[in-house]
């Protein structure tokens, strides 16, 4: 019997599911028990559990927009009392047979739990990057209007400096910003706390722990790519992808909304991660990508709600050259950005090189959610962790490349501005730094979004829209 992982969603209320939620995770015994209670009804059809994850409480019940008002009080640095949730996800592996049984039944939802991708382009064995003469990789023309397409073999990477140059971070930085007291949730698989400041993150007896991973890994390239604008924001290493399935990120969001609730940390959470192709829709309606009551979707809205910024790669499969993990069925415009990377309150971000050309593998709106997807651009194919004298070396990848990275890079700037402003709401983040995006004027594009992000613009922005005036 061919068998399938699936997210049980059971209409069960918990009371101090925060609690519940931390006791599950410290606990593989309490995370059975909470198990066998919630699926008891049925215990017949012998549905697995995956052992390495754990039930989850959701805020807000399927079919909803609203959100509870209590996760606004969140961002507070001090400990928020505990809330009860409305119903309880569960990841167990069942065979067909069970699904029909399961989504017959009026007390239980059965959504897809399906495999994600990370979103980094580089192949190993495509190390194809043109060769200009002399020192063209770092003088660059002067920023302007995005322009232009990058593709294999792709333009050479530049220095962290000639980023920095380029997202004119000396603006907040010179007023003394330069995210001191920020932490950024990086929900990846793992990062490498020898080489980059992990203070905590997501933490299970017998899992990986914050900051073990290796200093090659995606996760590391992120959080090298977060310092960029933010060198002095720490970090939450939250390693869902030893779990590359949607109920992994699920329980990564759960605590990330765990830790706010404790501290307001973290402050900001990047995302470069997602899928690569689109299922039928008749034959797959309640698939990640088409539906947008996904318990994945409904925890990413729970974390913005309660005041952290997300950030989203759009991902990498632009009809130009996209990378060679993407499906022909999600390649190109209005196919290629979707599941959570497509929610209206995600801050989604396509991929530039230095020289403002579009870098042909980011993925392009319209998004399957939100059509006006990407919001922004930012900068890929940088020396960040990879590269000459760089943590993660040359030897196998060249430069940190991708949406994968373009992502970090505004999340970091997105760290920046939130170190120089605290109690900065998402919403106020997302307007201050589409209207200081460097863009031709023309408004929404598919390949750009709003724009190139801008830390030094999205900065004065940000004092306009709080009444600060322009000096």
């Amino acid at each position: 019997m061919t068998q399938i992982n699936v997210l049980i969603e059971v209409d069960a209320t918990q009371e101090d599911a925060f609690e519940a939620f931390a006791a599950a995770v410290a606990s593989e015994e309490e995370s059975a028990r909470q198990r066998e209670e919630l699926l008891g009804p049925v215990a017949e059809l012998e549905a697995e559990y995956l052992g390495d994850t754990v039930p989850v409480p959701m805020f807000i019940p399927p079919s909803s927009e609203g959100v509870p008002p209590e996760l606004e009080a969140f961002p507070r640095p001090d400990t928020n009392p505990d809330l009860s949730s409305s119903t309880m996800v569960v990841p167990a592996v069942v065979d067909v047979a069970t699904l029909q049984e399961l989504n017959a039944r009026d007390d239980m939802r059965v959504w897809p739990n399906s495999e994600l991708t990370l979103l980094v382009e580089w192949d190993p064995a495509l190390q194809d990057i043109a060769e200009e003469p002399g020192d063209s990789v770092a003088v660059l023309d002067a920023p302007g209007a995005p322009s232009g397409l990058d593709c294999r073999p792709f333009k050479p990477g530049v220095e962290i400096d000639v980023i920095r140059e380029l997202l004119d971070v000396a603006a907040v930085w010179d007023d003394g910003h330069r995210g001191e007291g920020i932490v950024v949730g990086i929900i990846d698989e793992g990062i490498d706390g020898t080489s980059y400041p992990v203070i905590g993150g997501f933490s299970r007896p017998g899992a990986q722990a914050p900051g073990a991973a290796q200093v090659s890994s995606h996760g590391s390239m992120c959080a090298a790519d977060v310092l960029v604008a933010a060198p002095d924001a720490k970090l939450y290493d939250y390693p869902f992808l030893g779990i590359p399935n949607s109920g992994g990120a699920l329980a990564m969001f759960q605590a990330v909304l765990d830790q706010r609730r404790r501290d307001g940390t973290p402050h900001v959470t990047s995302n470069s991660y997602g899928f690569v192709g689109v299922p039928p829709q008749d034959q797959f309606p309640t698939h990640e990508i088409w539906d947008l009551n996904h318990p994945l979707h409904r925890k990413v809205r729970e974390v913005i709600a309660s005041g952290a910024p997300t950030f989203f790669a759009a991902g990498n499969c632009g009809e130009n050259c996209p990378s060679s993990r993407c499906q022909p069925t999600g390649i190109g415009p209005g196919r290629s950005i979707h599941a959570s990377n497509s929610l209206a309150e995600v801050i989604t971000i396509a991929a530039v090189n230095s020289r403002h050309e579009r870098i042909g593998y980011s993925s392009q709106g319209p998004g399957m959610f939100e059509r006006e997807k990407p919001d922004l651009s930012a900068y890929s194919h940088l020396f960040g962790n990879f590269g000459p004298g760089r943590p993660g070396g040359d030897a196998s990848v060249k430069f940190d490349n991708g949406t994968s990275a373009a992502t970090p890079v505004a999340a970091g700037v997105g760290a920046l501005l939130v170190s120089a402003r605290s109690g900065v709401t998402p919403d106020q983040l997302r307007a201050a730094i589409v209207e200081g995006a460097t863009s031709d004027g023309a408004g929404w594009s598919a390949d750009f979004g709003r724009g190139i992000i801008n830390a030094g613009a999205a900065y004065g922005a940000l004092r306009r829209l709080l009444g600060e005036g322009t000096a």
